[in-house]
């Protein structure tokens, strides 16, 4: 393969010369599964960046965009505020989208779900063509862990050469030492479904197992059941012995009614074996069944399976606030010379921005949360725990 392949890399957007010349270029690329936020980092990237001075663009499919396996044109959009500059470059032939009202829209319309293309070299080289063929000069990539790694692989492709930054938009929250956009409101949705479960089964005399998001940590899964208050809560990586089980099911059995919060990642592996295709919370349904649980005419036992509409839920106003003090931040250290960092928010007074090289994955959920995984006091359950989760390399 040639050192410098050719991108195709779709048309060449120029300034029209009816609009002021910036020097400095911004592409945003929006990556990763959906989550509450996107839209309202694409308003206030277009927002702020316009005010300091740049031009700011939007890749269409993400990653893909900038690669030969693009699907749609245009490939990038030119963000502006006002419907009046949107219109005066439409009829220039340059695509451009208004986001002054889009700061609460739920989902984006820029992004690509885990572009798989990207794990290629020769993609990204293609990619880092397309990039200095449409003249950009600065570049923030925008969604979860899996976005943030194509973000410092794409770094490497470009030589290190240009000044680019990541903001973190995931209901996951698996970055270290940042609140994740999005996370907030996830939560506040997710407990909502799992609150509204916990009613009906005390009005309906229902056994509700309902599954939600969490592949590897379960932080999401976890957070909703606590503020839902769940009866019991399962993470992922929970491997129960036959003992755990049988006091689980015991425990139910005796129940009027409940509500069980499984995350999404329970006993993967073992289901893809020996159950493929089955749910977390069917696949836990069974596991009890076969201690014991019944379900009965006066008290139903329901597997819920798990929806993806929180993730398509609008953002509440403090993901919305997140996102501006984000892009603030990190446009602040571009002013300062800084390059490839991600801007982080964990409390009022502990702001800041962070090099690639210190963030890492988080995949451990809070160890002070132990105690609340569990409202039926089972000594059985809770001593597992402890034994397997309270050291600081086995940590939750």
């Amino acid at each position: 393969m040639p050192d410098n392949p050719a991108p195709r890399g779709g048309q060449v957007f120029t300034r029209p010369s009816a609009m002021p010349e910036q020097p400095r270029r911004l592409l945003c690329i929006f990556d990763g599964g959906d989550a509450p936020g996107y839209s309202s980092v694409a308003s206030a990237l277009a927002e702020e960046g316009i005010r300091r001075g740049y031009e700011v663009w939007a890749a269409t499919e993400g990653f893909r965009s900038l690669t030969n396996d693009a699907t749609s044109e245009p490939r990038f959009e030119r963000l502006v505020l006002d419907r009046t500059d949107a219109y005066l470059l439409l009829a220039q032939g340059v695509p451009a989208r208004s986001m002054a009202r889009r700061v609460l829209d739920p989902g984006s319309d820029f992004r690509s779900e885990r572009y798989l293309g990207f794990h290629k070299v020769e993609n990204r080289l293609l990619a880092a063509g397309t990039f200095r063929k449409q003249k950009f000069t600065h570049l923030v990539c925008v969604g979860g862990n899996g976005t943030f790694e194509g973000c410092k692989a794409f770094g490497e492709a470009l030589g290190h050469s240009f000044p680019m930054g990541f903001i973190n938009v995931s209901v996951d929250n698996d970055v270290a030492g940042d609140r994740a956009i999005g996370f907030y409101t996830g939560v506040e949705a997710g407990a909502t479904v799992a609150r509204g479960l916990y009613d009906d089964a005390f009005t309906h005399r229902r056994i509700y197992l309902l599954e939600m998001m969490g592949n590897r940590s379960g932080r999401h899964a976890l957070h909703c059941g606590v503020a839902a208050r769940a009866h019991l809560i399962l993470l992922p990586f929970f491997r129960f012995p036959d003992e755990v089980l049988f006091e689980i099911a015991e425990a139910l059995q005796k129940s009027h009614y409940a509500l069980v919060v499984i995350a999404e990642g329970y006993e993967e592996q073992r289901r893809k074996r020996d159950r493929p295709g089955l749910s977390a919370s069917a696949f836990f349904k069974l596991q009890l069944e076969a201690y014991g649980l019944r379900d009965l005419p006066t008290r139903r036992v329901v597997a819920e399976p798990f929806s993806r509409y929180i993730r398509g839920v609008r953002p509440a106003f403090v993901d919305v606030s997140a996102s501006y003090v984000k892009v603030s931040l990190l446009l602040d250290a571009f002013d300062q010379g800084k390059t490839e960092v991600m801007p982080f928010l964990l409390a009022a007074h502990d702001v800041g921005t962070r090099p690639f090289n210190a963030i890492s994955r988080e995949d451990r959920v809070e160890r002070a949360f132990l105690p609340l995984l569990d409202r039926f006091g089972l000594p059985t359950f809770r001593s597992w725990i402890r034994e397997h989760f309270t050291a600081e390399g086995t940590s939750l």
